[in-house]
Parts: C-alpha cells; sequence; structure tokens
C-alpha cells in the first residue's frame, strides 16, 4: 500500500525535505516509508531536532554511543549499526565501542551481545586465534 492523498504527499514531501537537511542530506528508507503518514514523519522530525540540534549539552560523539547503545538494548539493527557509524565519525574509539558492548554485556546479557557484535562485524577486524 502507499499514500495516494495528494495533499498528504506534497506535505510530507516537504517535511522529509527539511528532516534531509536536518540529517546533513540523508535520509532512511525508514524516513520515507514512514511519510505516508504525513503527521508521523513530522512528529520524527520534532523530535529529531529535540534530540540533535535544540539544547544540546553531551557532546556529538557520546549521544551517539547512548543511542548505539539503546539499540544494542533493544535489538534495533539499523539503531546499532548508524549510530555506531556516526559515533565513530565524531570521534569514538574501538575502545569506546567496546566499552559500550561490556556494558550491554553487563546489564542486558549474551542474547544482546552477541546480535549487536554480528550487526557490527564489518567494522572491526577479528583479532586471529592462536594455533
Amino acid at each position: 500500500m502507499k499514500q495516494e492523498n495528494a495533499e498528504k504527499l506534497t506535505r510530507s514531501q516537504k517535511i522529509l525535505e527539511e528532516l534531509k537537511e536536518a540529517r546533513g542530506g540523508s535520509l532512511l528508507a525508514s524516513h520515507r516509508v514512514m511519510a505516508n503518514d504525513p503527521n508521523l514523519v513530522n512528529a520524527f522530525l520534532h523530535q529529531y531536532l529535540n534530540c540533535n540540534k535544540n539544547d544540546v549539552e553531551i557532546p556529538r560523539k557520546y549521544r551517539e554511543l547512548i543511542v548505539m547503545a539503546i539499540g544494542m538494548a533493544t535489538g534495533t539493527e539499523t539503531t546499532i549499526k548508524v549510530h555506531a557509524d556516526l559515533a565513530m565519525q565524531n570521534g569514538a574509539t574501538l575502545d569506546e565501542v567496546f566499552e559500550v558492548l561490556r556494558i550491554i554485556f553487563f546489564t542486558c546479557g549474551v542474547s544482546k551481545l552477541l546480535p549487536a557484535l554480528e550487526c557490527l562485524q564489518d567494522k572491526f577486524e577479528p583479532v586471529p586465534a592462536g594455533e
């Protein structure tokens, strides 16, 4: 199914452009899907702005590590991948990412650790096993 109402589509497209600009020029497929409902994509845009642009005190690297951790705790693959990338683009080190993994392991257990590691396996080289 797709949105057929021209007025809603026009409104959603305008909101998507605002979201794209706020995100630095990129949209996820999920943003375009939620735009079938202009009220939903508008709510997402405003929440994004409130968490990332308006009155932010926590440095970006740490905000991204926090969101990455929440993705790990909830098992949300897209959140893990997107925010791990953003954390590292904003200066997070391998040690900081793995500290978050240790915290997830401690608080959520191996059932959240292993899927998170699978999501991140293309970002880190495995250590060779001794023979």
